[in-house]
């Protein structure tokens, strides 16, 4: 997957031109100065990321030339850095980078400083070994050694300025990068001098094949000697797979693009190997078309992009088929009961986007799109079942709004839906559930094959047993449909006598979670003898109700859930109010 994905990039990046990468560049928020060759400060660049757009001011003319120098002076890694300290954060004598708060602290000393300095002047002494000193080594025959006055001079204005800084704020918790002027090439050069012995995993794994280097990258992998498993043990070279120089650094240049992309807030990558092209989007976009490629899921790890999840895409439209009709199928007019903006959602909608928004707000209170990639152990829901359902059905959901996986979503909504809505009752919130009932049964139509119309199921059990109840005669139930649907309703009149703040809790739940009838009409009498004394002897429906349900045996043994929660949930026909 990878090679392709690089394959494409390559004819991407030609297209788009080399400066793409340093373009899209987003450095960390800080203080950034240029030094021009005098030792004057010839630019002070304030970088502030907005954190909803994960974007900076880019009005400032200096700004361009800060993320080149930045880009070229990064760690690959803070376990690869050329300070021991790791108080300093840059790569090369033209750059040092450090962050604010270790000036403040005390934690940058001369003495740090000159463990920088020295390092770099002498890597070979200070730093590399064994295979890493191999690197550097052709390094140096091929574009010559460290530029040692240069350095020293540096070193020495570092030294003379970093303690005393006039006009900068070091309060804030951020970074501080001074940058040193100098020509283009000589920091993609002294760059280079500090990537090339450090971007492989693991030097261990290094070997040379004519001439010439190859490694494992240090992209996305963490083979080392905590994780042997990693390892292909049959094989002479244990390493997943090799890259020579020019291989390596060009997959860094892929890697480093995706990490700008996720500093954007663009999570979406797709790779279109039809058209050889890669789309970013950010959470609420997505390409119109892909006819073929791949897509990356990625997260903003501490150095680079990391990619969480990969699937190939067959075939992926962002506009659905079929249209999607959000419907009232319960005629429910929410702005009597104050939640107007229920209303506003039902409506049609054309995208997988739209209707994942839909799913997101009236399932999971907004708490699925957020929590997509988020460890298990991190999502910071405190509703148990919210959070149990959020991890047994975001992959599926995501696959089919992000990838057009369709295997698997109808089943997976209706099975989340009925649990949540449980959940939505259990803490009282009735009006929602009705809401979210209506979402689950415009599922079921629109995911059905052969035309079913929810409506044309529910309305006629609700309107016959309301007639039973308010003709003041005990009526026979006819289907376990009707039955289910009294027990709803009867459960929720004999509950709603309670003068306890938690009955919802402590009293509805067995009824939603009852296996077997025998069971629902043990706790039917155990309510009613618990509340008897306050129901009046005039209350013939609540007595209309009760008969009619302890009369009725249901034919299939498994109970119908999904009809006793519509039943608790729709207005109580005992509290209807006689027509005159």
């Amino acid at each position: 997957m990878l090679k392709e994905c690089l394959e494409v990039f390559d004819a991407f990046l030609q297209r788009k031109g080399e400066n793409l990468i340093v373009d899209s560049h987003i450095p960390a928020q800080g203080t950034y100065l240029i030094i021009d060759s005098n030792g004057n400060c010839k630019d002070i660049v304030e970088v502030v990321i907005d954190k909803k757009t994960k974007d900076m001011d880019r009005t400032n003319p200096a700004l361009p030339k800060v993320c080149f120098y930045d880009y070229q002076s990064q760690l690959i890694s803070m376990n690869k850095p050329m300070d021991s300290k790791k108080i300093i954060h840059s790569n090369s004598y033209l750059s040092f980078a450090v962050k604010k708060e270790s000036i403040v602290s005390g934690k940058l000393t001369n003495e740090i400083i000159d463990g920088y300095y020295d390092t770099l002047k002498n890597p070979l002494e200070k730093k590399y070994k064994k295979e890493a000193c191999q690197i550097y080594k052709l390094f140096e025959e091929k574009e010559g050694e460290i530029d040692k006055e240069a350095l020293e001079k540096n070193r020495e204005w570092i030294k003379s300025h970093i303690f005393s800084l006039a006009g900068i704020d070091l309060s804030k918790k951020d970074y501080l990068k001074i940058f040193f002027e100098a020509d283009d090439s000589v920091y993609e050069r002294e760059a280079r001098r500090y990537f090339l012995p450090n971007i492989y995993n693991s030097n261990d794994y290094n070997t040379e094949i004519e001439g010439k280097v190859y490694g494992m990258p240090d992209n996305n992998l963490g083979m080392n000697a905590k994780k042997p498993f990693l390892s292909i043990k049959s094989r002479k070279y244990p390493a997943p797979y090799l890259l020579n120089e020019e291989e390596v650094l060009f997959q860094k240049k892929f890697f480093d693009y995706l990490y700008s992309m996720v500093s954007a807030g663009k999570y979406h990558i797709y790779i279109d190997t039809e058209k050889k092209d890669i789309i970013a989007c950010r959470n609420g976009e997505a390409p119109d078309r892909i006819e073929t490629g791949y897509y990356l899921r990625i997260i903003k790890g501490k150095t680079e992009a990391e990619i969480y999840a990969q699937d190939n895409i067959p075939g992926y439209s962002v506009k659905l088929k079929k249209s999607f009709k959000f419907q009232n199928i319960l005629n429910r007019s929410h702005s009597e009961y104050e939640h107007p903006e229920y209303e506003e959602k039902y409506k049609i909608y054309t995208s997988r986007l739209e209707v994942e928004q839909l799913i997101n707000e009236v399932f999971f209170s907004k708490y699925l799109s957020v929590n997509y990639t988020m460890d298990a152990k991190d999502i910071n829901i405190t509703d148990s079942i919210l959070k149990r359902n959020v991890l047994s059905s975001r992959d599926v959901i995501f696959d089919w709004v992000f990838k057009g996986i369709d295997r698997g979503i109808d089943k997976k909504i209706q099975a989340v839906s009925l649990d949540l809505i449980k959940g939505t009752l259990l803490k009282g919130y009735r009006e929602r559930a009705l809401w979210q009932l209506n979402l689950r049964y415009s599922f079921r139509e629109y995911f059905s094959e052969g035309g079913l119309k929810m409506a044309e199921i529910i309305t006629p059990v609700k309107e016959k047993v309301n007639s039973k109840v308010l003709s003041g005669k005990i009526v026979p139930i006819e289907s376990d449909d009707e039955y289910y649907y009294a027990v709803g309703q009867l459960v929720a009149f004999l509950l709603s006598l309670s003068k306890s703040k938690d009955r919802n809790q402590s009293l509805l739940n067995p009824f939603m979670n009852a296996k077997t009838d025998s069971v629902i009409k043990k706790r039917i009498i155990q309510l009613y003898k618990k509340y008897n004394y306050n129901i009046s002897d005039i209350s013939i429906r609540a007595k209309a109700l009760l008969a009619m349900v302890e009369g009725y045996v249901p034919d299939n043994k498994n109970v119908n859930q999904e009809m006793l929660i519509l039943g608790y949930a729709c207005d109580n026909v005992i509290y209807y109010k006689e027509e005159k």
